[in-house]
């Protein structure tokens, strides 16, 4: 009996074996659930893992593409803040007890309270400690980074070259190359008729007794007329509540016109307020770029002028040297008004991707960038005369610095 057992025993676990050993099983029958990383909030043409969302969940390891007009605001639970400009498509995981972003393409902020970490391959963004800025992919081999608060670190994955970008400046970033450097860029109720009275008492020979003397056919034709006239006050009255049964519907249709009207009044008043949001934020974004852009030309100039002071000083040329070091000391100042502008413009941009900020406040930040646009136009074109009238003198530098362009708007202007 215990021989049996023991091989009854030994058979089932033997099936057993084979059976879980034999079954197919893949990685995804071991996973985990995927932790939630925050929340997506939208306007305008923007995917979770591949679907249209307004509001939507975040998991590691989602991806997030805002499309043309599209803009998205990702809050992260370590209390990071991503945010998407159209045209970028991001992947988002936890790496240890970091976030880790991988971008594609486009231009994102970020403001990092926890550890952060943004790859634009080779290199690696890594922000903390209440960091904010900007990192843009401008074309297949050029990237740049900006901070605009705090600092950044910047690391290439290929050579462990590391360096840190500081409040207010900004980097270019060779993909292919790997080399970085300071950045150039870029919605009646019916009524019966009357009843005739009633015939009187009939007279021999078809006359009438007493009262009005009128023969039968007198009274036929007295009988008649209240017929006629009775039959025409019946067909008045029903005239009558006719014209009030068509008024009362004629009200109503009125009333459903208008019902209709003013929806699609409204339906066109959210259609335009969604355009307009999209198109001040969009403005704001190009505001945005092109303080950056100056940035870099002010940071040129104040290298290239110093560099001039310089050699003219030491060729006894003082009145050049003392124009050079004025142009170099005008950008350093200008620099830090577009600092200040530069933080005005994330705080509208801010108020805009939360459904508030206006039109009129853009509108004033392009006219502050339009005028400190002129004012480093006009620095570069001094500091290019100087350069080309001292072309011989030793250590005077060879470049000129290129003058920045009007931001490219979503339309002729921004609105108002």
């Amino acid at each position: 009996m215990r021989s049996w057992n023991l091989r009854a025993l030994t058979a089932v676990a033997l099936v057993l074996t084979t059976t879980f050993v034999t079954m197919p099983l893949s990685a995804a029958d071991f996973a985990t659930v995927r932790p939630v990383l925050g929340s997506v909030s939208a306007v305008g043409n923007v995917e979770l893992r591949g679907v249209g969302v307004s509001e939507g969940t975040l998991f590691s390891g989602d991806s997030i593409r805002a499309r043309e007009k599209g803009y998205a605001k990702i809050l992260i639970g370590t209390g990071n803040k991503i945010e998407l400009n159209e045209k970028t498509d991001v992947n988002v995981k936890r790496d240890g007890e970091a976030v880790k972003i991988a971008m594609n393409s486009g231009t994102l902020g970020f403001t990092a309270h926890s550890p952060l970490r943004i790859d634009v391959l080779p290199f690696e963004v890594i922000a903390s400690d209440d960091a904010s800025g900007n990192v843009a992919i401008m074309s297949s081999t050029t990237a740049g980074v900006r901070a605009i608060n705090g600092k950044v670190t910047v690391r290439n994955l290929k050579t462990s070259e590391s360096f840190v970008v500081l409040k207010g400046q900004e980097r270019l970033l060779g993909l292919r190359d790997g080399i970085h450097a300071p950045s150039l860029g870029e919605l009646a109720s019916n009524v019966p008729g009357p009843i005739p009275a009633p015939l009187p008492p009939q007279t021999p020979a078809g006359k009438t007794s007493g009262g009005l003397a009128m023969d039968t056919g007198a009274w036929l034709a007295v009988i008649g007329g209240a017929a006629v006239a009775g039959v025409a006050i019946w067909g008045l009255v029903v005239a009558m509540n006719n014209r009030d049964d068509i008024k009362d519907l004629t009200d109503s249709v009125s009333k459903l016109n208008g019902t209709i009207a003013a929806n699609q009044a409204a339906a066109a008043a959210a259609q335009a307020a969604t355009a307009l949001a999209l198109k001040n934020i969009s403005n704001a974004n190009a505001i945005a770029n092109a303080v950056s852009q100056e940035q870099a030309q002010l940071a040129t100039i104040s290298a290239l002028a110093g560099q001039t002071q310089l050699a003219l000083a030491a060729a006894g040329n003082a009145a050049g040297a003392s124009q050079a070091a004025a142009i170099s000391s005008q950008a350093a100042a200008s620099q830090q008004r577009l600092n200040t502008l530069q933080s005005q413009i994330s705080a509208q941009e801010a108020l805009l991707a939360a459904g508030g900020g206006s039109a009129a406040a853009v509108s004033a930040l392009l006219a502050q960038e339009e005028t400190e646009r002129a004012n480093s136009n006009a620095l570069a074109a001094q500091l290019n005369a100087l350069l080309n009238a001292n072309r011989t003198v030793s250590g005077v530098p060879t470049g000129t610095v290129g003058t920045v362009g009007q931001p490219t708007q979503s339309s002729a202007s921004v609105p108002v």
